[in-house]
């Protein structure tokens, strides 16, 4: 798993500040590939951050470093945001807790949102091209199916080896049971996922203060009331 200490507060700071510094000065030049990443966190939490509360910007940062991990892998220009998102989910799996995958939905609209707005617009020799975005019904089936695949891994002791013993069926019925009225209800997310067993041993101290920060909420903080 990509860890979120390269995220830390300080070397965000230090980052922020390098591109506040210079991105005026050459907002017109093309940026090094290498920078892409960096350059478009940096962004996001620039424009996305005064709204944010400091658990959604940490779990936010650490989605989308490792959203943008996978997408500039040998400098890809054409990221493919559905084959990119599912990736991402499934680089984390049960190894983080139901509420990361929550907060991650409550910002989804508007991070993708700022995905479409911004990363073309990164001023490149080549610029990156998006394609297959999520619709919030694809997003919420993704979710959800993720969402079925941790509680049953669960189950398996976290054995990611040992997903070839999980029939779709039993994905299938229990994705399912996680939604009322096409939403996710959280309250049975919990349910299913409060159980598994978290191993923050190898995390660093930036991620294990995010997990810290995100065992504190409830399905209540999720829950939409009508």
């Amino acid at each position: 798993m990509v860890k979120q200490g390269h995220y830390a507060k300080s070397s965000r700071k230090k980052v922020v500040r390098r591109f506040k510094q210079h991105h005026a000065v050459h907002e017109d030049r093309a940026i090094d590939d290498a920078k892409l990443k960096d350059f478009l966190l940096v962004r996001y939490h620039l424009t996305q951050a005064k709204s944010q509360r400091v658990v959604v910007q940490k779990t936010m940062q650490q989605f989308f470093g490792n959203w943008l991990q996978l997408a500039t892998t040998d400098n890809a220009k054409t990221w493919d945001v559905t084959a990119l998102t599912k990736q991402t989910l499934q680089l984390s799996n049960c190894q983080l807790p139901w509420q990361y995958y929550a907060v991650v939905n409550q910002q989804f609209a508007t991070w993708q949102a700022f995905l479409t707005k911004e990363a073309p617009a990164v001023p490149l020799a080549e610029r990156v091209t998006l394609t297959t975005l999520l619709t919030p019904a694809s997003w919420q089936n993704m979710l959800s199916q993720q969402l079925a695949v941790n509680g049953l891994l669960g189950t398996l002791g976290g054995d990611v080896t040992l997903l070839q013993q999980i029939k779709t069926a039993q994905i299938t019925q229990l994705q399912a049971s996680l939604s009322q009225e096409q939403r996710l209800d959280w309250t049975k997310v919990a349910a299913l996922c409060d159980p598994i067993k978290l191993e923050t041993a190898d995390f660093d101290q930036g991620m294990q203060g995010l997990l810290r920060r995100l065992l504190k909420l409830t399905p209540l903080d999720f829950n939409e009331v009508d």
